[in-house]
This record gives C-alpha cells, sequence and structure tokens, in this order.
C-alpha cells in the first residue's frame, strides 16, 4: 500500500538539485543512482553508509511527513487538493543556507526568518490531514523508539508527525542519525557537503517555489518525486483554498431527482467546477441511475471501515456517500448529493454549511413515474406507493423548493441557476 510525503524539492534542473542527488547518490525525479559527491577526506563506503536512509527518501524538506490516504480518499483526490492548494501559495525564500546539525543528522539549513517557512508548514500540515489515514503502530514506533517531549507526543497523536507546529525546524536532511560516529568524522562530513552545495549556495538563492508529492510504492521501498505543483498565488499573501459549497438534493421518491441531475450534468459548463456524487446502494442499476451497485455485506464493510462521509437507510435499501467529497470541497469545488429527507437532521450536523434543495411535484406525477419505471411491483410497490401520502415535505425557511410536475429540464434549468449563482 503507498504512502505519500508532501516535500518540497528543488526544480530537478537547478544546481540545488544536482547538488543534492550527487550527495546522496540517488535522483529521486529519475530514479538515477550512482552519481556521487568524491569526497577527499571520507572512504565513499562510510559516505554512502551514513546516507542510506537519506537516499532512500530522497533530497527533500519534510512539510507533512509520509502518510497513508485513509479510507474513501484516493490518489485522484490527493492530486485535486494539492493543485487548489499550490495555486494559492506563494514562494518562499530561503535565505542563508548552510551545513548543520539537526536533532543527531545534518542537514542544510536557513539562517535568514523562518516565520513564512513555518506558517507555510502548518498550513500544509492541516490542510492536508483530512486524508491522512492514522499511523499504524510500526510507524508510530519510528518516532516512539526514540525520546520525546509531551509537546512532541501530543503533536504526534494530533497530526501523526511530532516535528510539527512549534516544533518544526525546516532542514534538507543530508545524513542518516550519526549517534557513534567519531566528531572528527561529523567535522570531515560538514566539511565536504559544503564543498559539495558551494557551487549552488553561489549560484542562486534558494527558493521553496513548489509542493512535490512523492510516493513510496511499498514500505522500504525507495520514494520518487510523483507530481510537483508550482506555486502560483496572484496576491500578496498565501491563503488556503475557500470551501466549495455542499447542495443536498432530497424529495419523494419518484419525483425525478436523478433525472433532473443527469439534465443539469449534461448542460453545466465545464469550467463550473461542480462534482456530482455517486451513491453506493445496495441495489442493482436501472436505467440512467447514478450510482454504485453492491450488496449489504460489502456495504457495511465499506462503512465499518470509514469509507462514507454520509450514510442512511431508506425503502430497505442502503445509500452511502464516498469521503471524496470532503477533499473536493477543501479544494473548493462544490459537490451535488441526491439524498434522502430522513438524514437531514444528521447532515446538519456533519455538514452545517450544506445547502438543502427540495425537489417536489405533484402527487399524480410522482406516482404515474413510479408505476412506469418498473423497478417494483407487488407489494413492494403497493408500499412505496402508500409511504408516498404520508410523505411530508420540508418546509424550512432555508431550503431551496424546485417544482418537477413538468418537464425535467424545467427544473433542471432551475437547478442550474441555483447551483451557478455565485457564492
Amino acid at each position: 500500500m503507498a504512502r505519500y510525503a508532501l516535500y518540497f524539492a528543488p526544480p530537478p534542473d537547478s544546481p540545488w538539485s544536482a547538488a543534492g542527488c550527487r550527495w546522496l547518490g540517488r535522483n529521486a525525479a529519475t530514479g538515477e543512482t550512482g552519481m556521487r559527491h568524491q569526497p577527499s577526506s571520507i572512504a565513499p563506503p562510510l559516505l554512502a553508509r551514513i546516507t542510506t536512509e537519506a537516499r532512500r527518501y530522497g533530497f527533500h524538506a519534510t512539510l507533512k511527513a509520509p502518510f497513508h490516504l485513509a479510507a474513501g480518499f484516493s490518489e485522484s483526490h490527493l492530486l485535486t487538493m494539492a493543485a487548489a492548494f499550490a495555486r494559492l501559495q506563494r514562494p518562499v525564500p530561503l535565505l542563508g543556507m548552510h551545513v548543520s546539525p539537526v536533532r543527531g543528522f545534518l542537514a542544510l539549513c536557513p539562517s535568514g526568518p523562518q516565520h513564512d517557512i513555518e506558517a507555510l508548514a502548518m498550513r500544509c500540515v492541516s490542510y492536508f490531514d483530512i486524508l491522512r489515514a492514522p499511523p499504524a503502530a510500526r510507524e508510530l514506533e519510528r518516532y516512539t523508539s526514540r525520546p520525546l517531549t509531551a509537546r512532541q507526543s501530543t503533536l504526534l497523536l494530533q497530526w501523526g508527525y511530532p516535528y510539527t507546529d512549534d516544533e518544526f525546524r525546516f532542514h534538507m536532511t543530508l545524513t542518516d542519525a550519526l549517534r557513534g560516529v567519531n566528531a572528527d568524522v561529523v567535522h570531515a562530513l560538514t566539511r565536504e557537503a559544503n564543498v559539495c552545495f558551494a557551487a549552488a549556495m553561489a549560484a542562486t538563492p534558494l527558493m521553496i517555489d513548489a509542493l512535490s508529492i512523492f510516493r513510496e510504492e511499498r514500505p522500504g521501498a525507495p520514494l520518487t518525486i510523483w507530481q510537483r505543483f508550482p506555486f502560483n498565488a496572484s496576491r500578496r499573501n498565501s491563503s488556503l483554498p475557500a470551501a466549495g459549497r455542499l447542495f443536498y438534493l432530497v424529495g419523494p421518491s419518484g419525483v425525478g431527482k436523478d433525472t433532473v441531475v443527469q439534465w443539469v450534468k449534461d448542460h453545466v459548463p465545464p469550467h463550473a467546477g461542480i462534482v456530482f456524487a455517486r451513491r453506493t446502494v445496495t441495489r442493482p442499476r436501472h436505467g440512467t441511475e447514478m450510482h454504485d451497485p453492491t450488496d449489504t455485506e460489502n456495504f457495511w464493510q465499506l462503512e465499518k471501515a470509514g469509507h462514507f462521509a454520509m450514510m442512511w437507510q431508506a425503502n430497505g435499501l442502503c445509500y452511502g456517500i464516498r469521503r471524496g467529497i470532503e477533499a473536493d470541497l477543501k479544494a473548493g469545488r462544490d459537490v451535488v448529493v441526491v439524498g434522502s429527507r430522513e438524514y437531514v437532521p444528521q447532515l446538519r450536523q456533519s455538514f452545517p454549511d450544506a445547502l438543502v434543495v427540495w425537489i417536489g411535484a405533484d402527487t399524480d406525477a410522482i406516482r404515474q413515474r413510479i408505476e412506469t419505471r418498473h423497478r417494483e411491483s407487488g407489494e413492494a410497490l403497493s408500499g412505496r406507493l402508500e409511504r408516498l401520502d404520508q410523505f411530508d415535505e420540508i418546509r424550512e425557511q432555508s431550503v431551496i423548493h424546485l417544482d418537477n410536475s413538468g418537464l425535467p429540464e424545467i427544473a433542471g434549468r432551475h437547478l442550474l441557476d441555483v447551483l451557478l449563482q455565485p457564492r
């Protein structure tokens, strides 16, 4: 199972990247190995041995430590959020880079002001944390095997990494832990690292100008640069994406919710940035229905594993909305969910800013649609028609009402106007 890390890595064609690859003996962008700085005072096998883990991780600085994706999220959600995040970040200069010891290893560190660097790292940590699965016991052991302060232990539990927030210090790792390494060797390593990076230090200032996603295919595999997102903020200060809006569509069974939504999908402008959530339902797919079919056993396995942002039961069926909508909302996309009236109270707790849209129609029109779609027969059909007579419309002032008694395009145009209204 892959892990992902949110790192800073210099542009692949920069002298900083070239020097980092030579020092570690590996290029995380291309996978190339073997190019190595030739030290004058350290045996090459020794340098290779004390950079083993640093080489596996590649030349980088941590913004958010490696994590597995939480249940219900996919790589596409990570990429969507990364693109939205990077668009609103301004490059941050790294002044006075120098080789320095950090927590028992050597790293490149800036000597200039760090406030903007620390703020960027914390934005990254908090914004993407929705995607992070809780660390497994073996991952926690990597940090708990060494002494942690009370504050670091708290951060480990909160963010899955003990060296963030007020414990964060920007650094680009150059060696593994140097416990037990002779002080003269550490001094020689520092000198050789300064030699290796001297040309880069003289050529161009280093700048955090992009967010790089590193990918680890399996435990112990080398991390590689998977995607790089340049920072592109047009405003003076960096910020986070404004959350998208959640539109929750409800109405009696047979009113034509899916038909209206399909009309909107066919006519919405491509640039609108609207996501139409797919439901997972314990029923085979019928006609134009927009859902992923599954059986009851698998549905409850998914629910127990945390795949669903919403889940309800109606008419003897189970319905779920995958957690991916949370990533879409964080990235600023508007999300449309076709849901259940009975779930609205829970919706208001989980998504208090959700906009409820009621799609209604006259009773005769609904009854005719239920009878002609041939989904139920016998007692099931009679029960659904009986429940229709007992169905009460939501009449809260905040609910948006649409009438679908006529042609689907009439209600469709009304819904599309609602979705395209400016925030």
